[in-house]
């Protein structure tokens, strides 16, 4: 009987590998100089809106009949939507174009508004999720800024804060539509 012989496998040795990471380490030294240099130049536009303010604490004062107002800014049309917090509610709906003829029919009614309730500084504003950010703005503008030919909206017993809020139409703008 023919014994077979069986091959010998080569041992296999293990060296130590060595990896040059000096490459990798100049490529990122040059891309962080470059990223550093170009956030020095980035800057970012921000509208302050004022967020509302929530308390546990139970208002002991009688509630107040005040006018709710909201606008709705879609990609084809604005909807400015006017409601009473106490009955008699009162709800008035009024839809305008997305375009600037219907923003400036909107900041009209908006100072009929004002005009007929002074007590009222206050606008949710919602925004879908396709109305681009120059549109928004537009809106902003019609709803906060005061134009030439408006009238002021202070009070009788204005303090100082009034006062500082002489250029506004509405001073306080809330965005309604940013927790989904």
């Amino acid at each position: 009987m023919s014994r077979k012989k069986r091959k010998s496998r080569p041992t296999q040795e293990y060296q130590d590998a060595e990896l040059n990471i000096m490459p990798f380490i100049d490529v990122f030294s040059v891309l962080n100089t470059f990223l550093l240099m170009s956030a020095a130049f980035i800057t970012l536009g921000v509208i302050k809106v004022q967020v509302p303010f929530f308390t546990n604490s139970e208002d002991q004062s009688k509630p107040k009949r005040t006018l709710e107002v909201k606008v709705d800014a879609q990609k084809d049309k604005i909807e400015l939507t006017t409601s009473y917090s106490m009955a008699p509610i009162q709800p008035n709906k009024q839809t305008f174009a997305a375009d600037d003829n219907g923003i400036n029919q909107l900041h009209e009614a908006l100072v009929r508004i004002r005009v007929d309730n002074k007590e009222t500084d206050l606008v949710t504003l919602y925004s879908d999720d396709d109305v681009t950010y120059e549109q928004v703005v537009k809106v902003l503008d019609a709803i906060k800024v005061r134009r030439e030919n408006d009238p002021l909206f202070i009070s009788d017993q204005a303090d100082e804060k009034e006062l500082a809020n002489k250029p506004f139409v509405f001073p306080k703008v809330v965005m309604g539509s940013v927790i989904l």
